[in-house]
């Protein structure tokens, strides 16, 4: 193959699975490439990503320079889950950083963010750390316009403590609400009064912020024990996370309190080419399409295709 049909092979190949490339292929190329030889490229090309994406992590000329004093950075992470063939799902954590510059009304509460910085790492949430480390600490003068949005995992907040003292954390708003409502289909039976009580502990989470929805879960009367645990694990989950629930707060000044981005991150760089029907995938295959894409969501192809052309 040319330089230029590996290019188009291997940027098929990590945005469809390799029998639908070979399709796609055939009938925009008149091109018959087997699909094994498109997993292949893909692995070989794939594997050294790795290499690139560290070097991508460790360039401070190419990341992006926060020009406002109002400016943020934000920062996600959190895990999904793929099918592996020996060790069944593994968690791929994934991480996102944009500028607040880069996010873009489109009209009303829609929005856009323009480009982001994505990493990931398939397996202990050490390695992953260190990646994210390695492109942040370029924004520790930041403090707290460095701004992470996270789910309250303990190894986060343990990591971002430690790293970046000085930050600001915010628990994702729908994360906390989410939690709070499971609690309400088991705590109030009847319905109508579950919808209301939902919609009161939404505004209030919104305009007093984490230790007034506290108090009033509090008021829930249990009638079962197995309840009261229920309840007692869930206001543990709010007192340790109630310093970043300052969500009145954050909203006068401007900023971000949800995960969207986070979810939309998992979609497009794991999900849409990992979580297909009946796909099972060897751990060394799975981490190398992904970091085609990471590579390409990363807007880096421009250096797959300079090596191609060196290597010709």
């Amino acid at each position: 193959m040319s330089p230029l049909l590996k290019d188009i092979v291997c940027f098929v190949g990590q945005s469809e699975c390799y029998e639908t490339s070979s399709e796609m292929l055939s009938k925009t190329l008149g091109l018959h490439i087997d699909n094994n030889k498109i997993h292949r490229l893909c692995n070989d090309l794939g594997e050294r990503c790795a290499t690139w994406l560290e070097d991508e992590r460790k360039d401070t000329e190419n990341k992006p320079v926060l020009k406002g004093d109002d400016d943020v950075l934000y920062a996600h992470c959190d895990g999904g889950f793929v099918l592996t063939r020996k060790e069944q799902w593994k968690e791929v954590k994934v991480g996102r950083v944009y500028p607040s510059a880069n996010l873009l009304k489109i009209n009303g509460k829609r929005g856009y963010i323009d480009e982001s910085w994505y990493t990931f790492h398939l397996g202990d949430h050490k390695t992953f750390e260190q990646k994210m480390t390695e492109y942040l600490d370029d924004y520790k003068n930041l403090k707290e316009r460095l701004v992470f949005i996270v789910d309250g995992a303990t190894w986060i907040h343990n990591w971002i403590s430690n790293e970046y003292p000085c930050s600001l954390q915010i628990l994702d708003f729908f994360h906390a609400y989410e939690k709070i409502c499971l609690y309400s289909t088991k705590a109030i039976s009847d319905k109508v009064k579950r919808k209301k009580w939902q919609a009161i502990i939404h505004e209030m989470l919104l305009n007093q912020g984490g230790q007034q929805v506290i108090d009033e879960i509090d008021k829930i009367e249990c009638t079962s024990k197995s309840k009261g645990k229920e309840k007692e694990k869930l206001i543990g989950y709010l007192q340790r996370n109630e310093s970043r629930m300052n969500y009145p707060i954050y909203i006068k000044q401007g900023l971000q309190i949800g995960s969207g981005a986070m979810e939309a991150a998992h979609r497009t760089l794991v999900q849409k080419r990992c979580k297909l029907s009946g796909q099972r995938w060897s751990i060394g295959g799975v981490t190398n399409i992904i970091n085609l894409r990471n590579l390409n969501m990363n807007n880096r192809w421009n250096v797959l295709q300079q090596y191609l052309k060196n290597a010709a």
